[in-house]
């Protein structure tokens, strides 16, 4: 089937799933576009900052594609191209972009807030605890597996003739592997990483602070991002993994305690000129590469449509497998950590919801639909198992992408494999750096929540819980229909609160117990506390270890997001049809894949120590999301017979 037809096809079913599909899911949600958003009420120049839909855009993009669309597709095609476009292009539309919507929909509706206080606004507190901690486990992972991608990234390396260099070119930086040289081809991307690190003050500062054109801004990101990849091809970063991993750990640390604007929105904006770009080269290359009649597959055995007996053999059944393992070109429960997290509290307007979710999910399934493409152009089944699951050695799916995005534009455009190569190290690298950045936030905030809500009845966290969090499940006589937050300017925050009266005075602390819960909400803190259990996690496994478990809770935790969103419907009385149908698909999934990991690989690795960490983390989500299950059914009950009153 010719590479141009899939790519087609693929475009125009996700085009008309956001043409049509996403209007319908607005329209169920009640989507206005005259409700004032928490941006533009608490603009406070650090979390909640109200910015142009573009640049939104650009930085949920950025945090929300990671390595998930690339690595996920690279390591399932093994199952053949068939079974993973299919739910790609299926999942993305009608599982994925209909989360990522819902998610920051709601979000933006209850003022800014994520997916584990809403939980506690309508599942009660219980709910809201065992989510807190099921979500910093999540992050956590997501965190430890990026963070050894971008190592891979960093020290991936092939033979100088399979890029097809004489071998005194200048390229690469080559080292000698067991008497034969090899390029190193990721520490340019690591270099124009730091470069547009350092730059991203400044683009911060005149697109916020003095309200320069988006578009001028644009001209400067593009310029910031060829001089670093020419200060990359110069300067490549040559540091062992482990070091690399302490660097990037220093810099998130810093990040996530700084206004938001300084590093992780300006930064992303940038970068995303490199990933726009990277996509646009990717299906320039995939077309010129079909009109030309294929690549490395052509004359020999290509990836197949299905191949499910050895794929099954080696990794395991394709149900919840591959389902699991492509993950965020599907849908992922990451996303609505972002929605919740920082993008949320930077919307102008409720219709900027679904131009930034839905579409930034669209967009993220079609990359993945062409990483699919491209390794059927680029790879050969042989040469594909060879880098990806080689039967001796570790896989390497970075450079199996890399190589792949390689032959494409070398089939397609006729650059040298080297080339197409570095392209596809820059994207991934950015890509992956992107989602750390806002990761390690988003772990701070939940953290930040956690302690919130443990000491909420002393003085110090009394003013961090205040009406906006209060439980719709307390009883009738303690609320009093919606109300507007002080400050706000007529913000509606759709739920009830908790009268005054009835409200138990804050305890007054004082001495080292103080001292210890001011120490609490410093923010460096809770930062710190991010990072540490991202390297405790990261430092020493591999990503094959972690992706699998991540994939699972990762696709858990989307369902779990889709069971509080059909109770905040179902509280307003509204279709819940279309979220409780993925979040029932996505629960047998990613269960069934969590008691498999469980059974099969961690508990028989006790003995050795080596997966304990992973065998306590697997336990403890699984706990929490039979908790949470709980709470939703009583409270779905509850709504459906007795529902909130729709806010004018």
């Amino acid at each position: 089937m010719s590479v141009l037809l899939i790519v087609a096809a693929a475009a125009v079913a996700l085009f008309l799933g956001g043409r049509y599909y996403a209007p319908f899911i607005a329209r169920v949600l009640g989507e206005r576009a005259d409700r004032p958003t928490p941006a533009t009420q608490r603009n406070d120049g650090r979390d909640y900052v109200p910015t142009r839909t573009p640049v939104v855009f650009a930085h949920h993009y950025a945090s929300i594609a990671g390595a998930g669309p690339i690595i996920g597709p690279v390591v399932a095609i093994y199952y053949g191209w068939l079974p993973a476009l299919l739910w790609i292009v299926l999942g993305g539309i009608f599982l994925g972009a209909v989360h990522d919507f819902v998610a920051t929909h709601i979000a933006v509706r209850e003022g800014g807030k994520n997916v584990a206080v809403i939980a506690r606004r309508y599942l009660g507190t219980a709910a809201f605890v065992m989510m807190v901690i099921m979500l910093v486990a999540l992050l956590v992972l997501v965190c430890a597996a990026f963070l050894d991608l971008s190592a891979t990234a960093l020290t991936s390396m092939v033979d100088v003739g399979t890029l097809q260099l004489p071998a005194d070119q200048t390229l690469f930086r080559v080292t000698d592997v067991d008497g034969a040289p090899k390029a190193v081809i990721g520490g340019i991307a690591s270099t124009s990483v730091v470069v547009i690190t350092l730059f991203s003050p400044l683009v911060g500062f005149l697109y916020l602070k003095r309200k320069t054109p988006v578009w001028l801004c644009s001209l400067l990101a593009v310029g910031i991002c060829a001089l670093s990849i020419a200060i990359g091809l110069y300067l490549p970063m040559s540091v062992s993994p482990q070091t690399w991993k302490l660097l990037i750990a220093g810099y998130v640390l810093i990040s996530a305690g700084l206004p938001v604007w300084l590093f992780l929105q300006s930064r992303d904006f940038i970068n995303v000129h490199i990933l726009y770009v990277g996509i646009v080269f990717l299906i320039v290359a995939l077309v010129a590469a079909g009109i030309r009649g294929g690549g490395e597959s052509a004359d020999s055995a290509g990836i197949p449509v299905s191949n499910w007996a050895d794929a099954t053999s080696k990794l395991g059944p394709i149900w919840p497998v591959l389902f699991i393992t492509i993950a965020c070109g599907a849908v992922s429960g990451f996303h609505s950590l972002c929605a919740g997290g920082t993008t949320c509290k930077q919307l102008r307007t409720e219709p900027a919801a679904r131009h930034v979710g839905f579409y930034a999910m669209l967009l993220e399934s079609f990359l993945a639909v062409c990483v699919v493409c491209a390794l059927m152009i680029g790879l050969t089944l042989v040469g594909y198992k060879q880098f990806c699951h080689p039967d001796v050695g570790k896989g390497n799916a970075v450079l199996t992408f890399a190589m792949s995005v390689g032959h494409t534009a070398h089939v397609g455009l006729g650059i040298p494999i080297a080339y197409g190569a570095l392209g596809a190290m820059l994207l991934l690298e950015g890509f992956l750096v992107t989602t750390l950045d806002t990761a390690i936030r988003l772990t701070r905030y939940m953290i930040e929540e956690g302690w919130a809500t443990l000491f909420r009845r002393y003085d110090v966290f009394a003013d961090a819980s205040g009406h906006d969090d209060a439980d719709v499940s307390a009883p009738a006589a303690a609320r009093r229909g919606t109300t507007e937050l002080a400050g706000t300017a007529g913000l509606t925050i759709e739920k009830p609160h908790l009268a005054d009266d009835l409200r138990p005075r804050p305890i007054a602390t004082t001495g080292v117990f103080r001292d210890l819960l001011l120490t609490l909400r410093y923010y460096w803190i809770n930062s710190g506390i991010a990072v540490g259990l991202m390297l405790l996690l990261g430092y020493g496994n591999g990503w094959k270890t972690l992706w699998a478990i991540f994939g699972a809770s990762n696709q858990l935790l989307a369902a779990l997001a889709l069971i509080v969103a059909s109770c905040w419907l179902a509280a307003r009385a509204r279709p819940v049809i279309y979220t409780l149908l993925p979040t029932l698909f996505m629960l047998a999934t990613s269960l069934w894949m969590l008691v498999r990991l469980l059974c099969m690989k961690f508990y028989p690795g006790l003995e050795s120590g080596g997966n304990t960490p992973l065998f306590v983390t697997t336990i403890i989500v699984l706990a929490m999301t039979l908790g949470i299950l709980v709470a939703a059914v009583n409270r779905y009950v509850v709504n459906r017979t007795a529902p909130l009153a729709e806010p004018a």
